[in-house]
């Protein structure tokens, strides 16, 4: 596991130097004013400082027992999951994004993380009211209005 670990973090820093080289090539500028460069070659500084660390960590480290990689895995709240996001897609446009939003949390609180009926419902509504809010009034974000702009005349 060791080795492993020494390899991967050793190509993650390399993978970090290139970007961060990269970053150079697009131009820095300052804080103040930053170039398309700044981020990018930041992001590749942090990769290369974790991988590095991760390499150095290895050498402290106690030998560790082999692990399974997939043991414990809940592989039917995996699915379900899978299958609600697919299902958010699909009826996106034509619900809406308020009500598909909301049955989509709705199935999240009530479906993989059993809460009250009371407490989905309240999570449901103001989690899809404040991303409508955030999103959509304060950042602009253009989205599907659904049916319930045919029935209420909304949105």
């Amino acid at each position: 596991m060791k080795n492993n670990d020494r390899l991967t973090s050793l190509f993650l820093a390399a993978v970090g130097l290139y970007v961060a080289f990269e970053g150079t090539r697009l131009g820095l500028g300052s804080l103040q004013k930053p170039r398309a460069g700044f981020l990018i070659f930041w992001v590749g500084i942090i990769l290369s400082g974790l991988s590095l660390s991760l390499f150095l960590h290895t050498f402290s480290s106690p030998a560790e027992q082999k692990k399974y990689l997939w043991k414990g895995v809940q592989w039917p709240r995996g699915i379900k999951l899978t299958l609600a996001l697919i299902a958010y897609v699909l009826v996106f446009k034509w619900l809406g994004f308020m009500l598909s939003t909301f049955f989509f949390l709705l199935f999240l609180f009530k479906g993989l993380e059993p809460q009250q009926w009371g407490v989905a419902l309240v999570l449901s509504i103001v989690t899809t009211i404040l991303c409508y809010l955030i999103f959509g009034l304060f950042l602009e974000v253009q989205f599907p209005e659904g049916i319930l702009r045919g029935i209420l005349g909304l949105f």
